[in-house]
């Protein structure tokens, strides 16, 4: 039975992954028009920050682990279910056991990049308190959302039970999804252009997502009668 599910899931991610490749490939147009340079250079600034804390100094596993199990917990009351444990340790890593789960639950720490979101609702509550709050959210938003992409990818590359559960093909299909859609969403409350600019950037990067698969589609049909 796990493997039937591993290959319906499996199924299911392919069409999502075509998806993600269309909003991969139509996401730096609208990206650029939402900040403005000086914005981008700080946002690559908190990026190249965390990527040497992590390559060279020492990654932050436990504070990681904190949001990973919490989400995780948190998804869990959610859907209402029974948690039995929830432990966190530095030697053994985090665990949290309930009577059942889900996909959603499974994959809740690496869709939910707790942190940024975080750090995103404190910089709106005091954006008032300094002209310099925009800037800095930025900078520890990318800091911190590039912590959570990197070990996201780890937990992909070691085959976390997490993902395996589902499959790693939809799993990361899924995680892919979520974690573009999150960009500008989390680029609003520090960018000049704010909420305004995040929701026009949607709206562009929809409609550029629809041509492009639409372009792709008919490519694809041409070929066929070719064939």
């Amino acid at each position: 039975m796990p493997y039937v599910r591993v290959f319906l899931f499996s199924l299911a991610g392919l069409p999502l992954l075509f998806f993600d490749g269309v909003l991969l490939y139509t996401f730096p147009a609208p990206a650029g028009r939402l900040a403005t340079r000086e914005e981008g250079w700080i946002v690559l600034g908190g990026a190249l920050a965390y990527l040497l804390v992590h390559f060279f100094l020492r990654k932050p596993e436990r504070f990681y682990l904190w949001g990973h199990e919490f989400s995780h917990l948190v998804l869990a009351k959610l859907f209402f279910r029974k948690i039995h444990q929830f432990h966190i340790s530095s030697r053994n890593g985090g665990k949290v056991v309930m009577d059942r789960t889900n996909v959603m639950i499974d994959l809740a720490p690496y869709i939910f990049p707790l942190y940024s979101v975080g750090t995103g609702i404190a910089a709106m509550v005091f954006r008032h308190v300094s002209p310099w709050v925009p800037d800095i959210y930025l900078a520890a938003a990318s800091f911190l959302f590039t912590m959570h992409l990197l070990f996201s990818a780890e937990g992909f590359l070691t085959g976390q039970p997490d993902l395996r559960r589902s499959g790693r093909l939809f799993s990361a299909a899924v995680v892919l999804f979520f974690l573009m859609l999150w960009i500008p969403c989390l680029m609003a409350p520090g960018v000049s252009a704010g909420w305004g600019g995040a929701a026009e950037a949607y709206r562009e990067w929809l409609s550029a997502g629809e041509d492009a698969a639409g372009r792709f589609l008919a490519y694809v049909q041409s070929l066929w009668v070719l064939w």
